[in-house]
């Protein structure tokens, strides 16, 4: 290992309008999450169900676009809960784990110094590498040795240590690309968990700007519980609405990330909410056998597809009240805290809760 320091790289992900909704082929290399809005593809795709997916990795919480990586190297990249993957095909390595333990601590003021290999917290079962100094040993030895040593995590490049994490303190430690925790209240193999590293960076960084003033004022009367949002933020992209008998079902894009369709239910005491990929393609035929009420109307095209699938969600939703109504809206995503949406042609903010609770606001 030649570096030592580490240059601080500035994270940019950004969001465009897209004229057209994508091809039927790109859509079906795409696996969508509306957990966070976005889609991962190619070969960053294949490497993230090969190596272990959602609990290795965690969700995508960026597009994947062309970056700069510790100001060395610039190529497509992708960011996800847990990890930052680097597409270096070009060169003939492949998918990389981006190096996040190092960078994480650079962020955190920590930067990481040469050890002298001394073992820690009593164990003798250690392994030692004179490239960074330090050891790895239980109760991370076995997890890291068996779960990709050094071409997954890299070197340890700290001693085990005690650190607050969420709140709690745990036994962790860290490597070159991942910080290894102990959760020993979990029952073995499942005590050694992989550190949210990817996305704590991402919520370190400034809130990005909004335009859109009336969801900016929602965003920072939430910030206290919420924090920023990620850096998934739709302003002023097509959408459409439609009105139920017990609530709506709300359509927020196209953009560069997926289309996502909304169901909230308004139960007389408070608003419940889904979330679904939006996979309608336009001339499918959607609807079922049932007829409408006299003055009520059957949903059509995408927000028809999720009403009809889902049978729970008819019961819940009820029939619409009117067609389907073309807008405008701007939305913001907390990677684990939920959706704030601002329709404009209803004037209505959805602050939509983790939890899958919900308000409505007016601005």
């Amino acid at each position: 290992m030649k570096r030592f320091g580490f240059i601080l790289i500035l994270l940019v992900i950004s969001s465009s309008i897209m004229a057209a909704t994508p091809s039927a082929s790109a859509q079906q290399s795409e696996r969508c999450f509306p957990e966070t809005g976005y889609c991962i593809s190619g070969t960053i795709r294949e490497y993230w169900e090969r190596n272990g997916g959602l609990p290795v990795f965690g969700y995508p919480i960026s597009s994947q676009q062309i970056e700069t990586v510790e100001g060395i190297w610039s190529g497509p990249v992708q960011w996800f809960e847990r990890d930052r993957l680097e597409d270096h095909g070009n060169e003939g390595k492949g998918v990389l784990a981006g190096r996040l333990g190092a960078f994480y601590l650079e962020r955190t003021g920590r930067a990481w110094v040469p050890g002298n290999n001394e073992p820690h917290h009593g164990y003798e079962l250690c392994t030692s590498f004179s490239q960074t100094g330090y050891s790895v040993c239980a109760p991370f030895s076995y997890y890291w040795e068996h779960n990709g040593g050094l071409e997954r995590f890299g070197f340890p490049i700290s001693p085990a240590l005690q650190e607050t994490v969420e709140g709690k303190t745990y036994l962790v430690q860290y490597f070159e690309r991942r910080r290894l925790e102990y959760h020993p209240e979990l029952a073995a193999p499942n005590d050694i968990l992989l550190g949210l590293l990817a996305r704590d960076i991402v919520r370190s960084e400034p809130c990005p700007p909004l335009q859109d003033t009336a969801l900016l004022s929602v965003v920072k009367r939430y910030f206290r519980t919420n924090g920023c949002p990620n850096a998934n933020i739709r302003e002023y992209v097509p959408a459409a609405i439609q009105q139920y008998e017990h609530g709506w079902m709300l359509w927020a894009g196209p953009t560069t990330n997926a289309p996502v369709i909304f169901a909230i239910t308004n139960t007389g005491m408070q608003l419940r909410w889904q979330i679904f990929a939006d996979t309608y393609q336009e001339g499918e035929s959607v609807g079922g056998s049932k007829t409408p009420p006299s003055g009520l109307v059957a949903p059509a095209r995408g927000f028809g597809k999720v009403w009809w699938n889902n049978p729970e969600l008819q019961v819940a939703l009820g029939w619409a009240v009117a067609p389907e109504q073309p807008d405008t809206a701007s939305a913001v995503i907390y990677t684990d805290a939920g959706w704030k949406v601002h329709m404009f042609g209803s004037n209505r903010i959805f602050v939509l809760q983790s939890g899958g609770f919900g308000s409505v606001e007016q601005p």
